[in-house]
């Protein structure tokens, strides 16, 4: 595979490389910066970057890759693998998560605390077989209206991988910027492994309340910078591959208002969203940080194509893997109200873990 040995070629040379494709398009692209990649600093502005690639932690500063190369690529159609069987409960893990459930629905009753998202970690050992540009096909394949991604960044070490749904800030070329507010989740599939339809979905009012959370802190942020011209579209119920949500849509023509500056301003008030934060912000990332046990690094930050034709793309990293040699940690969270249930919220996490795992682990 030309793509592949690129890739690899790249990795030898420690270059920082991105390949992805974006949601409903057959073609791909590998951006290569033979630097390594380069850490921003405070003050950074999205409308000042060159043509390249971005890519976010959960806190902390973006890293840039610059398209020293830019080539673009089908990924090939392959079958999809069959049905995943999950290994065995890791009730260790289990019974680690659900205590931290218990713990942020209790601090949620005493308030201020609104909303909290959870998230955690499974680790596992990748077939022998496994190949990052292979896995990219079968993910692509797996989930055609999903932005799937390879990243490799020297300073990071390894790969990180995704396939999410979640757009944190879009802008077309003719200047029409998007965003979503994406939360609420359940199976895609019955119990016999058929999928299930959009329009037979039947939401809880936790799950209802956690996407309104959502949809209210990015109209308060369109609030922010006294922006009232906006479209907006949902709650409507969405499908991701294996997996449900509730999604609303906001639009802005940013031509008809003159206001160009609106992606990187977005991007600086949404980051880090309720829908991988919580509610109010400051606190549930103080409740993240003292409550779990791992450090998410790129998990639940934002990823994607910047200023390339006139566009920019950038998704939160969800149902992401990162990968060291044979070894893969998948990530996955869940947003804790104070009608939590935390057996619920461990399956949730299973759900979301099995997006990658069922097409990865085969």
């Amino acid at each position: 595979m030309k793509d592949g040995f690129a890739w690899e070629e790249g990795i030898a040379k420690g270059a920082a490389m991105a390949a992805w494709r974006l949601p409903h398009c057959a073609e791909a692209f590998l951006v290569q910066d033979f630097s390594g990649g380069t850490r921003l600093q405070e003050g950074w502005n999205l409308d000042e970057l060159s043509s390249g690639f971005l890519a976010a932690p959960f806190i902390g500063l973006p890293y840039f890759l610059r398209a020293d190369s830019l080539s673009s690529f089908t990924l090939q159609a392959r079958e999809l693998p069959t049905p995943y069987v999950a290994p065995p409960e890791n009730q260790s893990k289990k019974t680690e998560f659900m205590g931290w459930v218990a713990e942020a629905i209790q601090a949620i009753k005493k308030g201020p605390l609104q909303k909290v998202v959870l998230s955690r970690t499974d680790e596992q050992e990748l077939p022998a077989s496994f190949d990052v540009m292979t896995a990219l096909e079968e993910l692509g394949a797996a989930y055609p209206t999903a932005f799937v991604c390879a990243l490799s960044i020297p300073a990071l070490g390894g790969v990180w991988m995704c396939a999410t749904p979640e757009i944190l800030v879009e802008q077309n070329a003719e200047g029409i910027f998007r965003t979503i507010s994406l939360a609420g989740t359940q199976s895609g599939v019955d119990a016999d492994g058929f999928a299930i339809a959009p329009s037979q979905a039947r939401w809880s009012t936790k799950e209802i309340e956690e996407q309104a959370f959502v949809s209210r802190y990015i109209i308060d942020c369109f609030k922010k910078i006294r922006l009232r011209e906006y479209i907006e579209i949902g709650p409507k119920t969405i499908s991701t591959g294996n997996l449900l949500h509730l999604k609303t849509e906001y639009m802005v023509d940013t031509k008809a208002m003159d206001f160009p500056q609106l992606p990187g301003l977005m991007l600086g008030l949404l980051h880090p969203t309720s829908a991988v934060c919580g509610t109010p912000k400051q606190e549930a990332v103080n409740f993240i940080s003292a409550t779990e046990s791992h450090d998410r690094s790129m998990y639940s930050g934002y990823i994607g194509p910047v200023n390339l034709g006139k566009a920019t793309h950038l998704f939160v990293n969800l149902r992401t893997v990162e990968i060291k040699e044979n070894h893969a940690v998948f990530y996955a969270g869940c947003g804790i109200t104070e009608d939590s249930d935390p057996a619920k919220e461990w399956q949730e996490t299973q759900m979301k873990c099995q997006t990658l795992q069922r097409v990865l682990m085969q």
